[in-house]
């Protein structure tokens, strides 16, 4: 047996010393985030705790053989894991002190801790996840069991359905009905090719039964098959990659049994069906790039498929269209291989969608969203100077008060919501805003140079709950909402026993740790990345494509979300998560290049 060297005790130090600092300030951080006092055992258990993990994750990575980058992705995830983090809650840990130079050394300690633990934790479970392999009998879906899940799914919804019945209608959901049944004009503010497709359900169900609640049905039972059929699709994708049979049922599960999976089954939302044509639009083309060339006549009804699918992604939400151009070059990038076939699809879907958008609806009169609607971000942080009673130049008080009384702002801002800004410029002079874009764009950028910190609170306040992981602000609704278009909600499961169902599971993710995180936009978010950073060092990077669409709804939602945390408008996150799971582990790299 050999002596350990000088030089090689010193290092054995120096990496305990490391440890027990790294740990140190991990303890200090979970202290200072959950309030606990320095004093209190508890710090003690948590330093052991971070001290054990940490040692942990030196032995795991330790005896595993690592990808190149490995460190570096893995400490630019951690980074960015405690930016986020920072961001949100950066006023809750300073320590309570009054001197700016120690709220600044609260925050710096809790930030080194934070980073320590996120890559420790990132590390142990980058290597761990490298563990899982496809399976060797992989094989699509039989016949018999793509009919069990399309109708078992439909079976853990069907309560969902006939406590709800006719379907869920909000104020959103309502002002469509209107729109289908000739009550007010057509307008694009919400999905026109939605509410089109929601007029063609009801008036066959009207139709049939002569019963508005009738005719509401139908669509919803429309849209559950809809969803049905996509997540039996991908279901069956994912059984012929090679997926685990335990790991399908876990998904299936989660979309069968998961609330706000079956409540959204049954929502008059365009929310859900975007979310649904979405996922069938990223699994057609991981379809296609499977395929070593393309056959018209032998693949025709795969790239009708991907046509449809496309374009209704782009027509049934207002991001859905920046969604398809922020993955087009990336799409014809990984196709280059069929970059004529890519570019005539891809073109042809952009240009339909285009033309319908703007001249079909124009021709139809079809009336458009006021300009006000896609100012969210900048109305809440001009807003939020206002608010902060910061100064303002004479001619900028001039300008804003054009368009509304200064005076009222401080009384209508939400930090988390813009609607009633948003309103408040509505009922007001919105027309003057519309006819003098580049002055106020003008004022929007000087006041953003002269009052940044204001901006960037605004901001984080608006949108921190699609990156930040944190309970949905907005979930889940039930029934008919009160209206003027009388509509009500027909109870057909009477008493107090469903209510109290519905009550209880709802109220689940707030009482049960862990489980509450699948209510998190912030949380899938963070998954996401995760998934993504992991493919890019274990798998075929080409496939980081297929994360585009949930990331870039995320991203859309970032420069223009009207409510800082509303489950619906990242569901696409949560309805493609299982299919985003799955991709590093059935395209591993198959050899151990790129290995150090």
């Amino acid at each position: 047996m050999t002596r350990p060297t000088f030089s090689t005790s010193l290092l054995r130090i120096k990496g305990s010393v490391s440890l027990l600092i790294q740990a140190y300030l991990a303890a200090f951080a979970l202290c200072n985030i959950g309030s606990f006092s320095p004093a209190g055992i508890l710090s003690v258990l948590f330093f052991g705790v971070m001290l054990l993990l940490f040692s942990c994750s030196v032995k795991i990575t330790g005896t595993a053989v690592l990808p190149r980058g490995f460190s570096l992705v893995c400490g630019l995830l951690a980074f960015l894991f405690t930016l986020f983090y920072l961001a949100a809650e950066h006023k809750n840990l300073t320590g309570g002190f009054d001197s700016r130079a120690f709220r600044l050394l609260f925050v710096l300690a809790t930030a080194l801790g934070l980073f320590f633990l996120f890559q420790t934790c990132i590390r142990i479970l980058m290597v761990l996840f490298s563990s899982a392999v496809p399976s060797r009998n992989a094989a699509p879906l039989s016949g018999r069991t793509r009919i069990l899940v399309f109708a078992g799914l439909l079976l853990c919804w069907l309560p969902w359905f006939l406590y709800n019945y006719p379907g869920v209608m909000t104020p959103d959901s309502i002002s469509q009905f209107s729109q289908a049944t000739g009550i007010i004009p057509y307008s694009s503010h919400h999905s026109l090719i939605h509410t089109l497709l929601f007029q063609l359900f009801y008036r066959i169900g009207f139709g049939l039964t002569h019963s508005v609640n009738a005719g509401i049905a139908c669509y919803i039972l429309f849209q559950m098959l809809t969803l049905s059929a996509v997540e039996t699709c991908c279901l069956n994708l994912l059984a012929g990659q090679g997926v685990q049979k335990w790991l399908l049922t876990v998904y299936f599960l989660f979309w069968g049994l998961i609330p706000y999976n079956a409540i959204y089954a049954v929502t008059m939302w365009k929310d859900v069906l975007f979310s649904a044509f979405l996922l069938l639009y990223a699994i057609v083309l991981y379809e296609l790039a499977a395929l070593t060339e393309w056959n018209l006549k032998k693949h025709w009804r795969l790239l009708l498929l991907f046509f449809v699918s496309g374009w209704l992604t782009c027509m049934l939400r207002s991001n859905g269209l920046y969604v398809f151009l922020f993955m087009l070059p990336f799409v014809l990038m990984v196709f280059s291989r069929h970059i004529k076939a890519m570019t005539v699809l891809q073109l042809s879907i952009l240009l339909l969608a285009l033309l319908v958008k703007g001249p079909v609806f124009d021709h139809f009169q079809v009336a458009k969203p006021h300009f006000t609607e896609s100012l969210s971000i900048p109305l809440q942080q001009v807003a939020r100077v206002v608010t902060e009673d910061r100064s303002l130049t004479e001619e900028q008080k001039d300008l804003i008060n054009q368009v509304v009384d200064v005076s009222l702002i401080p009384d209508y801002y939400d930090p988390v919501i813009s609607d009633p800004v948003k309103a408040l410029v509505i009922y007001n002079n919105a027309d003057y805003l519309a006819d003098h874009k580049s002055e106020f764009f003008r004022l929007w950028a000087g006041l953003g140079l002269t009052y940044p910190r204001d901006y960037i609170e605004a901001f984080i306040d608006q949108t921190k709950g699609y990156w930040y992981p944190a309970p949905a602000g907005m979930r889940t609704n039930e029934g008919i909402s009160p209206n003027e278009a009388g509509l009500s909600w027909p109870h057909l499961l009477r008493g107090q026993l469903p209510v109290k169902i519905s009550e209880i599971l709802l109220k689940m993710p707030d009482l049960f740790p862990v489980y509450g995180l699948l209510w998190s936009i912030g949380a899938f978010t963070w998954a996401a990345l995760f998934l993504a950073a992991f493919l890019f060092l274990y798998g075929e990077r080409k496939y980081l494509l297929f994360y585009l669409p949930f990331l870039g709804t995320i991203l859309t939602l970032l420069l223009a979300t009207p409510v800082a945390s509303d489950l619906r408008y990242a569901y696409p996150l949560f309805l493609g998560m299982p299919f985003m799971i799955s991709i590093p582990v059935v395209k591993r790299k198959r050899c151990g290049a790129g290995l150090q």
